[in-house]
């Protein structure tokens, strides 16, 4: 074991607690987050159980109460009298209105029914794009134009950047060229460290490739950590993502 292998060991031996100590922290306060909305949601659902048999009943009750009057009613003498002659006068007593043809029909004051004008669709899509460019002309900075912003902020040379991030030369002209070119999530991750990016800076950069970093996995969970100790370096990083069984960023 060389000198440098040893520094890494050593380093690895020291931050290993502390890491276990970060990671069960975070995790339990997810965890506590969790249980806590389990049971309010389990309050709110037994709640509206309550109330759905409450309305049942209720519904129950009434039709039950419709259907005794509705009895009663109809065998009341007076309402069966009332029934026969209805029934005897029947069709004389239909309107003039009652036997015109369908045709015939008219709307109120015998005015015909208008016929509503359809919106041309060029019109709606025309309006559609217009409403979809005002959106794009709001896009950002895409993760190449950044990457290479902040390179040039902090005056440092390509090649410095992606030996530092263990990335290939190819693939960093790749990114070059291509402003559209949406990297892997380990790939941001990479130079995020070889740039000695802080948090906030991170999550930024994260975030124009489409990535972001959860207290939910344990991966994100570990380069928060090495990012907020200032561990930057990329091959210590791969060692105690890979002695957590993470894997590592590169190669």
């Amino acid at each position: 074991m060389d000198g440098l292998d040893e520094i890494f060991y050593q380093r690895l031996e020291r931050i290993r607690e502390e890491l276990d100590t970060y990671i069960s922290l975070r995790f339990s306060g997810e965890n506590a987050n969790a249980v806590s909305l389990l049971e309010a949601d389990n309050v709110i659902e037994a709640k509206m159980e309550d109330g759905e048999d409450q309305l049942v009943n209720r519904m129950e009750h009434w039709e039950a109460i419709k259907v005794d009057d509705k009895h009663e009613e109809d065998s009341h003498p007076d309402t069966v009298r009332e029934k026969k002659q209805k029934e005897k006068g029947s069709f004389s007593c239909q309107s003039p209105r009652m036997l015109q043809s369908p045709r015939e029909s008219t709307t109120t004051a015998g005015a015909p029914a208008k016929r509503r004008l359809k919106r041309p669709d060029f019109l709606s899509k025309r309006e559609k794009h217009a409403q979809i460019d005002k959106v794009l002309d709001r896009k950002e900075e895409s993760f190449s134009t950044r990457l290479l912003r902040l390179i040039d902020e902090r005056g440092l040379k390509d090649s410095a950047v992606y030996k530092s991030a263990n990335i290939d030369r190819r693939l960093f002209s790749r990114i070059r060229s291509n402003e559209d070119y949406m990297p892997s999530k380990k790939t941001a991750i990479s130079f995020c460290l070889a740039l000695q990016l802080e948090m906030d800076e991170t999550k930024k950069l994260l975030g124009t490739a489409g990535y972001t970093l959860s207290a939910s996995s344990r991966f994100d969970l570990i380069i928060m950590y090495l990012i907020e100790n200032n561990e930057y370096n990329i091959h210590f990083a791969n060692m105690v993502l890979d002695d957590y069984g993470e894997g590592t960023l590169s190669r």
